[in-house]
Parts: structure tokens; C-alpha cells; sequence
């Protein structure tokens, strides 16, 4: 009979990171605290009727479950990825079925609190994509590892999507950053970002024919360009087209459209007699598609999506469009909070706007610009910085680890943090649409602050045994 002995080497904690957290947690704290903070009515800062008092109890229960999850074996939650996934799944499911609460149901009402499956969702999915990915068999350089990688992420995107949640839906998008490091081809995320552009300028625009008109320059100016004979009057030829792209309106546009319709067609004959066919199919086939892309993007957008929907794009993209005393009130309130701070802010619980509840949902969606009224532009940058260094930290830590399943998950972590990170703050500045989405350890929510905690508990006790050494 065999005996077998196992020693384990174990890593050291990341005290950095949780140093990081911990700053973050305190930050988000304070600001909440002072989001509701009225001296006439203040008794305890453990008053459960106050988000405050209940965020305290939160980061407490936080604290336990990272806590119990140190006493667990890395290879233990490893095998669970897939178990945890399904459960969330099944929650997903159930949750269709409640009752809605501002128009999403995304929500189990257990009355003191209310449960949001989507957020612990982040965190299987991220187990689960990181587990597949450490599958020898699963490469992202064939069909079948980024159908499986695929197929994956769009069971919960397309499970939020229908509780009419755009703001969870669109931060599972992040995981697609892991599978880039993993190896997806690099192609699919310029097309991505490619589609990302032409649905901007389809949105910022009245008239598609102006899109058409430009797409129609680009693709004259590509195959001018390529033309060894003409190639010479190319940046005369470049530098009319932008004169005349820049004053092209009205009626005007289709007769330019005209002109560079006639002129893609000339060149396009020029290319296929000189056996460079492939050019000229390749930018008529990308024609083609965009300009079905953006109109489709104009039709989804005006008859699709709901009215609220709608003015969140338009008081991004374009907000004179919009009614400054509805739409536009939460945005501008909250820049006029920002700047109102100056460089140094009007002190721990003088903001006014804070004060006197100009904007709402100021302990969730816009706590950032709480610490821009009382801490001025020092303590958004103070909280950015943190911010930066988290995320670093975490890319760091994922660099370091010896098993694919720790690097891929801390990466997902990296990825959905970023996602948070940037929309949160870009929309409180009116950079990005408002969606609604959490600023992490910051703002305040039982579900998110959980999710968040379980999340970088589990990268915490991944990276610890980072060094572990298993002999018999």
C-alpha cells in the first residue's frame, strides 16, 4: 500500500491589492454617509433606515464571506465554476418571473433587501469562462474553442437582456477583453469597433445620406490611393474631399453623393481591367454592409428600443435635443456638482447639491459626483488614481499566476472592473450614456457590494496559492 503525502507551499497575500479595496470600501462609505447625513435627524451611524447603516452591514457581511472563502481550496473553487453558473442561471431564470421594479425584472424583493442575480452573475461567468479556457482542448484559435468561449457569455447576456436591464447586459460584454488575451483573433474586435463607430455617427447624424456620402468619400479616397498614377493628386483630392465633406448639407448632399458615386464607379472599372478585382469587390461588399448596418442602427434605435432608452442616447450624443428640465436634469445637475467642487471642494458635508438632493440616485448611480462637490477635483482624481491602481494591481496579479484558470479570471475581473470603472464615471460627466450600473466599493447596493467582495475574495485566495507545490 501507497502512502501519499502532499505539502503544501503557500503564497503570501497581496496586501497591496487589499490595501486598495480597503480604501475604496472606506471612500464609498463616507460618501454615501454624507449623501443622507442631516444633523436634525442623525442618531447612529448603524441606523438601518439609512443606506449608510445598511452598507455597514454590507462591507461586515462582505468581510465574512472573503473571509470563509481564504479557508477554501483553490482546486475547490475551480470545480465549482460550472456548478455556480448554473445556479446563477436558474436565478436568472426565476427572476423573470417577479414583479417589475422601475421597469426591470432584476430583482428577488426579500423586503429589507433586494437580491440582484445579474451581479453575482459577473462573477460565474467569469469563473466559468476562466475554467473553460484552462481546457487544453479549448484554443481560441479554432471554431469550436470560441464557439464554446461564445455560446458561454451569451447565456447570461441574453438572460439580463430580457429583464430589460441594458446596463448589466452591457458589462458581460466586457468578458470578450479576457478572450482577446486568450487568444481571440484580433480582427473581430476591430470589426467591433468598427461597428461601435458607425453607430455613433448614424446617431449623431439627421440624414443617412450624409453617412452615405462620407463612406462613399472614404472608399473613393482608398482606391485613388491606391492608384500608382493617380496616387500623386491624392492629398489634393484628400484635402477637397474634407472641404467638401465639411460643407455638404441640404440638397447639396445628393449631388455630391452623385459625384463621388460616379467617380468610385470610374476607378472601381480602372482597378478590375488592371486585375485588381479583389480590391474593388472587398470595398463594395464593405459598402454595402455599412451603410445596411447604419440604417438598421437608425431604425432599432426609433423604433425599438423604449422611450427612456431613447433619451439616455440622445442626452449623450445629442442633448439639444432633449428637455434641460427632464431628461437632461439628472446629467446636468450632476456636472454642475463636479464643477461646483472646484479644486479642493467645499468640505466633508458642505455639498449642496448633496445637501439638498439635487440629483438622484446620488448614493448609487452618480456617488461620483458626491466626492466631486465635497472633495473637488483633488479627490476625483485621488479616487480615479485608486482606481488605476486596483486595476493594474489586478493585471499584475494575473501575469504572475502559474495556472491558466487564476490568470483567466483575474482577468475577467480586471475586465468587468474596468467596464464599471469607466462607464460610471464617463456617464456622471455626460462622456457616456447614463445605463445605470455601479460604481464598484464606492456606490452604495447590498447585491453589488457583495458581488464585488466574493469576486476579488476569490482572486485574493487564487493568487495566495499561487506557489503551492503538490508532491507525493
Amino acid at each position: 500500500m501507497n502512502n501519499r503525502k502532499q505539502q503544501v507551499i503557500q503564497g503570501t497575500y497581496d496586501f497591496t491589492l487589499m490595501g486598495i479595496i480597503f480604501l475604496l470600501i472606506l471612500t464609498g462609505w463616507f460618501m454615501i454617509f454624507a449623501s443622507e447625513f442631516n444633523p436634525d435627524k442623525f442618531t447612529s451611524i448603524f441606523q438601518l433606515q439609512k443606506n449608510y447603516g445598511r452598507q455597514l452591514l454590507f462591507i461586515g457581511l462582505s468581510f465574512l464571506i472573503v473571509v470563509v472563502i481564504q479557508f477554501m481550496e483553490s482546486r475547490i473553487i475551480q470545480n465549482l465554476s460550472f456548478y455556480y453558473l448554473g445556479f446563477i442561471i436558474i436565478l436568472l431564470v426565476a427572476v423573470l418571473f417577479t414583479k417589475p421594479i422601475n421597469g426591470s425584472t432584476s430583482w428577488f424583493d426579500l423586503g429589507w433587501f433586494r437580491f440582484q442575480p445579474s451581479e453575482f452573475g459577473k462573477t460565474a461567468t467569469a469563473m466559468a469562462l476562466a475554467f473553460l479556457l484552462s481546457i487544453p482542448d479549448i484554443k481560441m484559435t479554432q471554431n469550436s474553442g470560441r464557439l464554446q468561449a461564445l455560446g458561454l457569455i451569451s447565456i447570461p447576456i441574453l438572460l439580463v437582456l430580457l429583464q430589460n436591464d441594458t446596463g448589466s447586459t452591457l458589462v458581460y460584454l466586457s468578458f470578450f477583453l479576457v478572450l482577446f488575451r486568450a487568444g481571440f483573433p484580433s480582427v473581430f474586435f476591430v470589426i467591433v469597433l468598427l461597428g461601435i463607430i458607425l453607430s455613433v455617427a448614424a446617431l449623431l447624424v439627421d440624414s443617412i445620406w450624409i453617412i452615405l456620402l462620407s463612406l462613399l468619400m472614404i472608399a473613393t479616397l482608398i482606391l485613388l490611393r491606391n492608384n500608382k498614377k493617380l496616387e500623386k493628386y491624392f492629398l489634393i483630392f484628400f484635402t477637397t474631399t474634407l472641404i467638401l465633406w465639411f460643407f455638404s448639407q441640404g440638397a447639396w448632399v445628393f449631388i455630391w453623393i452623385y459625384v463621388f458615386f460616379i467617380l468610385f464607379l470610374v476607378l472601381s472599372i480602372y482597378e478590375i481591367v488592371y486585375k485588381n478585382w479583389q480590391l474593388v469587390i472587398t470595398l463594395s461588399v464593405l459598402l454595402i454592409f455599412m451603410i445596411t448596418y447604419v440604417g438598421s442602427v437608425n431604425y432599432l434605435v426609433h423604433n425599438a428600443l423604449q422611450p427612456h432608452q431613447q433619451e439616455r442616447i440622445w442626452v449623450w450624443l445629442r442633448p439639444e435635443k432633449c428637455d434641460p428640465l427632464g431628461s437632461m436634469y439628472n446629467l446636468e445637475q450632476s456636472k454642475y456638482a463636479i464643477g461646483s467642487g472646484g479644486i479642493l471642494g467645499k468640505g466633508f458635508l458642505e455639498g449642496e447639491r448633496t445637501k439638498l438632493d439635487y440629483i438622484p440616485e446620488q448614493t448609487t448611480d452618480f456617488i461620483f459626483c458626491t466626492v466631486g462637490e465635497e472633495w473637488g477635483f483633488l479627490g476625483n482624481s485621488l479616487v480615479i488614481l485608486l482606481f488605476a491602481s486596483f486595476l493594474l494591481r489586478v493585471i499584475y496579479i494575473a501575469e504572475r499566476q502559474r495556472t491558466h484558470f487564476a490568470k483567466y479570471y483575474a482577468y475577467g475581473v480586471a475586465s468587468i472592473f474596468l467596464f464599471h470603472i469607466f462607464v460610471n464615471i464617463g456617464m456622471t460627466m455626460g462622456l457616456l450614456p447614463v445605463i445605470g450600473i455601479p460604481l464598484p466599493f464606492i456606490s452604495y447596493g447590498g447585491s453589488s457590494m457583495l458581488s464585488f467582495s466574493i469576486m476579488v475574495g476569490i482572486l485574493i485566495k487564487l493568487d495566495s496559492e499561487r506557489n503551492s507545490a503538490y508532491r507525493s
